[in-house]
C-alpha cells in the first residue's frame, strides 16, 4: 500500500524535499502548478509519531522562511513588473486583488499569518509585500508565525488521516471516490466562479462608456426649446412670432403698429 511505503521514508528526507517544495512556493510560484498544502499533507502521511512530525515542521517553517523572503525580494526588486508579467498575467487579476486587500487590508499582521490557509493567495502575499514597500521584519516574523502554524497543522491531519486509512484499509476505496467527488465539484465551483467574475466585469466595462457619454432622447432639445429647434413660441430660438396687442387686447398685425409716412 502508498501509506506503507510512505511510513518507510525518512523523516530528514521528508523534511528536506517539503523544505525545497516551500521554498519555490513562494519565490517561483510553483504553488500555482502544484499547491503546497497539499504537499504538506501528502508530507504528513510520511509520519508516524509526534517527533518526527516536530522535525518536518521545522524544516517546513524554515522553507517558508526562506520563500516568503525570496518573494518579498522579488516584489521589491522588480515592483508591480512581476503582477504584468506574462507569468503574472496567468495568475489572474482577481487573485492578485484578492491577496493585495489581505496585504493592505485593516487585519494587519494576523491577516498575513492567516493568509497561509488561502491556497494560491499564499503564493503571492510575499511579492506584493515587497511591492508595496512592507518593511521586511514586520513581514517576516508574521510569514514565520503563520508559517509554522500552517505547516504543523496540515502535518498533523496528513498524519491522523494515514493511520486511520491504515487501521481502516476496507474504508480505502469508498473515501477515495467521495475526495475525488468532493475535489470535481469544487473545480466546478470555482470555474463557475470565474466565468461569473468575468461576465461582470465585461458588462462594466461595456456599461461605462454609455453612462459617460450617453445622450438624451431626440425630444429632449425640444422640450427645452434649444435654438434652431421647435420650441415653444416666443421662447429663445422659437419659431413663432409675438404679435403686437392693439387696443382692446386683441393681437394686431404688424404692420398695423407701423407708422405711415
Amino acid at each position: 500500500m502508498i501509506l506503507d511505503i510512505l511510513a518507510q521514508l525518512d523523516p530528514y528526507l521528508v523534511g528536506g524535499v517539503l523544505m525545497a517544495v516551500l521554498t519555490l512556493d513562494n519565490t517561483l510560484l510553483t504553488g500555482l502548478v502544484v499547491p503546497a498544502d497539499a504537499s504538506i499533507i501528502v508530507a504528513g502521511t510520511a509520519l508516524t509519531s509526534p517527533a518526527e512530525i516536530a522535525l518536518v515542521a521545522a524544516a517546513g517553517t524554515l522553507g517558508c522562511c526562506l520563500g516568503s523572503s525570496g518573494g518579498w525580494l522579488l516584489g521589491h526588486r522588480y515592483g508591480s513588473r512581476v503582477r504584468h508579467s506574462r507569468a503574472g498575467r496567468w495568475v489572474g487579476e482577481h487573485r492578485w486583488a484578492r491577496a493585495e486587500r489581505i496585504a493592505t487590508g485593516d487585519g494587519g499582521g494576523p491577516a498575513l499569518a492567516a493568509a497561509h490557509f488561502l491556497p494560491v493567495v499564499n503564493s503571492l502575499i510575499p511579492i506584493l509585500a515587497g511591492t508595496l514597500g512592507m518593511p521586511y521584519r514586520s513581514f517576516i516574523r508574521w510569514a514565520l508565525a503563520g508559517g509554522a502554524v500552517w505547516v504543523t497543522t496540515y502535518l498533523t491531519l496528513g498524519s491522523l488521516a494515514a493511520e486511520f486509512m491504515r487501521e481502516n484499509q476496507h474504508l480505502t476505496v469508498p473515501l477515495a471516490a467521495c475526495a475525488a467527488l468532493l475535489v470535481a465539484g469544487l473545480a466546478v465551483i470555482g470555474r463557475r466562479a470565474r466565468v461569473a467574475r468575468t461576465a461582470r466585469a465585461a458588462s462594466v466595462a461595456s456599461g461605462a462608456p454609455d453612462a459617460a457619454g450617453g445622450s438624451g432622447t431626440p425630444g429632449e432639445s425640444a422640450d427645452r426649446g434649444e435654438p434652431g429647434t421647435g420650441g415653444a413660441p416666443g421662447g429663445p430660438g422659437g419659431s413663432g412670432s409675438v404679435g403686437i396687442s392693439g387696443p382692446g387686447g386683441s393681437p394686431a398685425p404688424e404692420s398695423a403698429s407701423r407708422r405711415p409716412r
